[in-house]
């Protein structure tokens, strides 16, 4: 039998440090779907490394905003044709609008980079700025290269040949 090339539902769990609950949920959303191997009645379920760092993108933006409104961000990157995954995205939350900001720093600086609201009411809480929310991808790829060095589920060996990304934090993939 092949190795696997993604993670076990365990191991998400203790990569993503997040719950089975919320595992369903976006799984029934349709926002993170998982691949099923086997005919079984209970199939191995397996996720991508990408859909590992979306889901840690997605855990980051609900300390922010709604899953209603992070539902409603990814619909309307599909409806426009954009990219929909949210772990590479750099968005914007001031107060319960969200804004995409789309880097081009070719024509930096006479050209800044643009914002496209992608969520929210206009106008509600003009002046009251709450910036932030997911961090970068290399922030997140750190994050779940630290879960996976702290986990008693995760085989650090064999995470290192299935990581896609090798952690920024050097000091972090060598202790390991």
């Amino acid at each position: 039998m092949p190795p696997i090339e993604g993670f076990t539902r365990s191991e998400t769990l203790a990569l993503t440090e997040t719950t089975s609950n919320r595992l369903q949920y976006l799984e029934k959303k349709e926002l993170v779907i998982p691949q099923r191997v086997g005919k079984s009645r209970r199939p191995t379920v397996i996720y991508s490394w990408e859909q590992i760092l979306e889901i840690r993108a997605i855990k980051h933006l609900r300390q922010e905003i709604s899953l209603q409104a992070v539902r409603n961000i990814v619909g309307f990157l599909n409806a426009s044709g954009f990219d929909d995954s949210l772990r590479d995205k750099q968005l914007v939350v001031i107060d319960d609008e969200v804004f995409w900001i789309r880097q081009d720093w070719q024509d930096f600086p006479e050209k800044m980079p643009s914002a496209i609201k992608v969520s929210g009411r206009s106008g509600k809480g003009v002046g009251q700025y709450v910036l932030l929310v997911i961090p970068t991808l290399t922030e997140i790829v750190d994050e779940v290269w630290e879960a996976a060095g702290k986990s008693e589920v995760i085989d650090f060996e064999s995470f290192k040949q299935r990581a896609k990304v090798q952690s920024s934090n050097s000091i972090l993939a060598e202790t390991a």
